[in-house]
């Protein structure tokens, strides 16, 4: 009797051990980084685990995997936007938002004012830089009869050229953004289905609709997107 009590306590021992190291050893961690009010994929993001020195890259889908453990830190970063940390406080899979970089914003006085007031100072704006067609000059400039080659050229392959075509870009996205913002909001997915708010966004995050889906549908249209979307969301989730 007192060996057989010896070898469950042996037995206990050891399988506490290995949970406790288990826990402690690195895993693999995915995630995806998504560029912050759209669902822009953002690809060759820098992942870096600050604990082990390791760095991995997004794929063009903006997924990503990298050794990690709990209690790690996570900096992820992209050329024009602002870098982020992140502490793992558990293996499951990380959906990240990064903002686009303020310094390309800077001159743009975005406070209190409409998409079109905000892009029609862009392009006053950039006007003034010798700008005139957003960053994107009609091919027909090239023509050394009543063209403008250096024009086109200036425009095309300038930074303020480059500045301009990524500020408008990034205006008519959160343009896109917020119309479909203004309907696929939580009061609207709270009314339509029993969501847990834990779940909330990430949901929205899975199931955002296109601009022009939500243009054209009604409020039943929309009321059945959100009750359909759940419906595969909670597979994944638990709901009972």
């Amino acid at each position: 009797m007192k060996l057989n009590i010896r070898k469950i306590l042996s037995v206990s021992v050891l399988m506490m051990f290995f949970l406790i190291v288990k826990g402690q050893s690195p895993q693999m961690l995915k995630g995806v980084v998504f560029e912050e009010g759209s669902k822009t994929r953002l690809g060759n993001a820098a992942v870096h685990n600050k604990r082990t020195g390791y760095t991995n890259v997004t794929d063009n889908f903006g997924l990503f995997d990298i050794q990690a453990q709990e209690g790690d830190t996570l900096q992820i970063s992209i050329d024009g936007y602002l870098s982020k940390e992140l502490r793992v406080s558990n293996l499951q899979s990380l959906v990240v938002y990064l903002r686009i970089s303020s310094i390309q914003l800077k001159e743009v006085r975005i406070t209190g004012t409409s998409e079109k007031e905000r892009l029609k100072e862009v392009e006053s704006l950039y006007r003034q830089k010798g700008i005139f067609y957003k960053g994107k000059p009609p091919i027909g400039m090239l023509s050394p009869l009543g063209g403008s080659p250096l024009g086109y050229l200036y425009e095309s392959f300038s930074k303020s050229g480059r500045e301009a075509r990524r500020l408008g870009a990034y205006i008519e996205r959160e343009s896109d953004y917020n119309e479909v913002a203004k309907r696929f909001g939580k009061e609207k997915i709270r009314a339509a289905v029993p969501i847990r708010e834990e779940d909330i966004e990430e949901f929205k995050s899975a199931y955002w609709p296109k601009n022009e889906d939500v243009r054209k549908w009604t409020d039943y249209d929309l009321h059945n997107y959100i009750r359909k979307s759940f419906e595969e969301f909670k597979k994944t989730k638990g709901y009972m």
